[in-house]
C-alpha cells in the first residue's frame, strides 16, 4: 500500500462521514420545517385563545377538551353532540368559558357564546396536543395565574398538562357533567 492509497482511502473515509452527516442534518431540517409550519399555524388560534381567556370573570376556568379523544372514546359520536354537551357544562358554569381542539387539515377557529372550537391545520399526530401544550407553556411564562383545566382520555397528554400548570379531567368526569 502506497502513501498515496492511504491518503485516498482516508478521503473516501471522509467523504462517508461527510455524507452521513448531510443525511442527518436534511431530516433535521424536515423536522425543524415541519415544526415551524406546525407554529405558524397554531400561533394565531393561541393568542386568540389567551385573549379570550383573558377575559375569564374572577372564579372563572377555561376548559379546553381534547376534541377528537372526547368524540372517539364516549358516548358523543358526532361534533354537535359533542358540542351540546359543552355548551351544557357551560350552562351550568356561568364563569367558565370552553375551547375545543381538534386535529384538522385546515387552521381555523369557529367562535360562540364563551366557546371557541379550533382546528390544528397542517399534518401529523398529536397536533392539537401540542397546541394545547404550547398554549400552556405561553400562559405559565407569562405568569398567568388563570384557571385551566385540560379535559382528555390521553394519559400521557393529560400528565404534560397537568405538569404545565392545567387541572386534569378525565373525559368520563366531563362527560358526567353535561
Amino acid at each position: 500500500m502506497t502513501t498515496s492509497d492511504i491518503f485516498r482511502d482516508s478521503r473516501v473515509a471522509h467523504v462517508r462521514e461527510l455524507k452521513g452527516e448531510v443525511a442527518s442534518l436534511k431530516q433535521q431540517l424536515a423536522a425543524a420545517r415541519t415544526e415551524l409550519a406546525e407554529w405558524q399555524a397554531h400561533f394565531p388560534l393561541a393568542v386568540m385563545a389567551y385573549d379570550e381567556a383573558r377575559a375569564l370573570p374572577p372564579g372563572g376556568r377555561l376548559v379546553v377538551v381534547d376534541g377528537w379523544n372526547m368524540l372517539l372514546n364516549t358516548r358523543f359520536r358526532t361534533r354537535d353532540g359533542l358540542l351540546e354537551c359543552v355548551r351544557s357544562y357551560l350552562a351550568v358554569h356561568p364563569l367558565d368559558r370552553a375551547w375545543i381542539v381538534m386535529d384538522g387539515a385546515d387552521a381555523k377557529a369557529l367562535e360562540g357564546d364563551r366557546l371557541r372550537l379550533s382546528y390544528t391545520g397542517g399534518t401529523g399526530l398529536h397536533r392539537a396536543d401540542r397546541m394545547v401544550a404550547d398554549f400552556l407553556r405561553a400562559l405559565k411564562l407569562s405568569g398567568s395565574s388563570m384557571r385551566v383545566a385540560v379535559v382528555t382520555g390521553d394519559r400521557d397528554f393529560m400528565d404534560e398538562a397537568v405538569r404545565l400548570g392545567a387541572e386534569g379531567w378525565s373525559r368520563d368526569e366531563f362527560a358526567d357533567l353535561c
